[in-house]
């Protein structure tokens, strides 16, 4: 994906913006990623020197990002963020049976930082383990609740809302792939897709309040249909 030239804002409120992160752009700026980024294209869009994203994405995963304009917002957003106060939830379409309607995962999560992979284990496997390796793992609370389930070429799949309670790195996909719900057309924890290069992961709803005391709560549709979710087949493999 080439280079975006404007943010997509969907909410602002002074220094405090929301704004719809397209798949392909990164949260932040790196190694070959200038001018790609929302800080890079927030600072351009509003002409400030500092800008703070305050929850990030997976550079290939879409959706609703808040970046802070201002240090005293960044610190208040912040705050929120670490005593669990923002509702952030996503969809994300799968391969597999969902058994029940709704249902917590709470594996611990690991992250390497090397391969930038995040493994999951469950605590019976937890304690097994050498005190050294068990140091690394994080405790992680993911609510997932289906909101369709259907067949398509690719296999039995499910559309799912899922709620972050922690935020660790990956975590989603991390989590899902480890109950045997791996995301379409991720290529670390999913399952490979024809014509996907994303996926299909997208941030739709953010509830929270605002530094004027305001409750906000703010969706964002997934850039994808039903009738191209029912189409969605196995890559095909080289012979």
């Amino acid at each position: 994906m080439g280079p975006i030239t404007k943010l997509r804002i969907v909410w602002q409120e002074g220094a405090l913006v929301a704004v719809s992160k397209p798949a392909g752009v990164a949260s932040q700026g790196g190694d070959g990623l200038a001018g790609n980024n929302l800080v890079d294209l927030a600072r351009a869009h509003f002409e400030r020197a500092h800008v703070g994203v305050l929850h990030r994405l997976d550079r290939n995963v879409s959706g609703l990002v808040l970046l802070a304009l201002d240090a005293e917002t960044a610190r208040t957003m912040s705050a929120q963020l670490r005593e669990h106060e923002i509702g952030r939830r996503y969809v994300a379409v799968v391969r597999g049976k969902a058994a029940a309607d709704a249902f917590e995962l709470d594996a611990w999560l690991a992250k390497d930082e090397k391969r930038n992979q995040t493994r999951a284990a469950e605590q019976a496997e937890l304690a097994q383990m050498p005190e050294h390796e068990r140091r690394a793992f994080k405790q992680a609370l993911t609510r997932v609740r289906v909101l369709e389930r259907f067949s398509a070429p690719l296999g039995q799949c499910a559309a799912l809302e899922v709620e972050l309670v922690t935020g660790r790195s990956h975590q989603i996909r991390a989590h899902l792939g480890h109950a045997s719900l791996p995301i379409i057309g991720d290529p670390k924890y999913g399952v490979a897709a024809r014509g996907l290069n994303r996926p299909l992961l997208h941030a739709h709803q953010l509830a929270f309040t605002a530094p004027s005391g305001q409750s906000i709560e703010l969706r964002d549709p997934p850039p994808w249909s039903s009738a191209e979710l029912r189409g969605l087949r196995r890559v095909e493999r080289r012979r």
